[in-house]
C-alpha cells in the first residue's frame, strides 16, 4: 500500500494516466487522472482514474474529435476514442 505524500497527492506527479484530447475547434488539451478519492487518501486506484477520464470523454461527446489515454509509467496507449466512442484496440508496436 502506498503512503500519502506529505501535503497530499499532486495531480501531475502522482497520476497513473494522462488523457490527450484533440477538440474540433483546434484546441489540444492534456488531462491527468485523479486516482484517489480525496487529497489525503491513503491509497490510489488506477481504475478510479481511468473511469473518471472515460466519463470526461463521454461528457464531451462529439465535441472532441479524438482522444487517447496513456499510462504515464510505460508510455503505452491504454485506449483510443473518436468523437466520444471508444475504438477497438490496435497493435501499436510499429508507431
Amino acid at each position: 500500500m502506498q503512503q500519502t505524500p506529505k501535503g497530499g497527492w499532486k495531480l501531475i506527479r502522482d497520476s497513473f494516466s494522462k488523457l490527450i484530447v484533440w477538440f474540433k475547434d483546434g484546441n489540444i488539451r492534456t488531462f491527468y487522472s485523479i486516482d484517489w478519492k480525496h487529497r489525503y487518501s491513503r491509497q490510489r486506484d488506477k481504475n478510479i482514474g481511468l473511469y473518471r477520464l472515460r466519463k470526461l470523454i463521454t461528457g464531451w461527446g462529439n465535441k472532441a474529435e479524438g482522444a487517447e489515454i496513456y499510462d504515464k509509467a510505460s508510455g503505452k496507449r491504454v485506449a483510443r476514442f473518436y468523437e466520444g466512442a471508444e475504438m477497438d484496440p490496435v497493435d501499436d508496436e510499429d508507431d
